[in-house]
């Protein structure tokens, strides 16, 4: 399906509000640092602060780095002060539009322009195929280029940060039924085997489209290790086998 950007946002949004899908300039984003790429940075407050102190939120004067493994009283708590990557790009707001005012937290997903990704991926991103990705057409003011929020990355900010946010772009109607469709798709689909899957414990397993299509039982005992799960008798290639016992 081609997504037409007059179809996908809406032309006269109220921007006394915010909703589920609102794409906002502003908020900061925090991103953890990856493990391989390197260790750890921890911080530790100038004296006379002490890190149970900054850790509540009492600000030194400096913070100190340390690498992992070097630093004084290390992960004594499950609480740390690190080093981390924050910036400020546009958003997608995830937390549904009721949600927005009466949670602390509000979760957000990264905007990210199409054209970083690989030209193999774009046509599929475009389309909405890819289940992590959704898709957000350009349309001035507010996004300049082809664009997708990337919901592998979903993070939670703080509520506080939405007033110092600017409504670049609001999804219609249509655009947030999808978005709420992507999400259910992406995070409520069934777990399961396919059938070029291949077996990793033996055991009796039970075809689940099966019981959730037509509510029949397709039962089959696997034991060879390495083997491919195979097609389902019923149901052939989508199947989607789950271990019984």
């Amino acid at each position: 399906m081609t997504i037409d950007a007059d179809r996908w946002y809406d032309p006269n949004p109220d921007p006394t509000g915010f909703f589920q899908g609102d794409i906002l300039d502003g908020v900061p984003v925090v991103f953890m640092p990856t493990a391989g790429s390197g260790k750890w940075v921890l911080l530790r407050p100038s004296f006379p602060v002490t890190l149970d102190q900054a850790l509540v939120g009492n600000t030194p004067k400096s913070f100190r780095p340390y690498v992992a493994g070097t630093a004084p009283d290390e992960w004594k708590t499950p609480d740390e002060l690190v080093l981390a990557k924050a910036f400020k790009r546009a958003i997608l707001v995830i937390t549904q539009t009721c949600d927005l005012e009466r949670r602390n937290f509000v979760q957000v997903a990264p905007v990210y322009a199409v054209s970083t990704l690989s030209e193999s991926k774009q046509g599929s991103v475009e389309t909405n195929e890819v289940n992590y990705l959704f898709y957000l057409p350009a349309s001035e003011p507010g996004i300049s280029e082809k664009s997708f929020a990337d919901l592998s990355q979903i993070v939670s900010v703080h509520n506080s940060y939405l007033k110092e946010a600017k409504l670049a772009k609001r999804l219609s109607n249509e655009a947030r039924a999808r978005l709420q469709t992507h999400l259910a798709r992406l995070h409520g689909r069934p777990f399961g085997f396919a059938p070029t899957d291949k077996l990793s414990q033996v055991g009796e397993y039970l075809c689940l489209g099966c019981f959730l299509t037509a509510a029949a039982v397709e039962k089959r005992t696997l034991t060879v290790l390495g083997d491919p799960f195979g097609d389902c008798n019923s149901c052939g290639s989508k199947a989607l086998w789950v271990k019984f016992q």
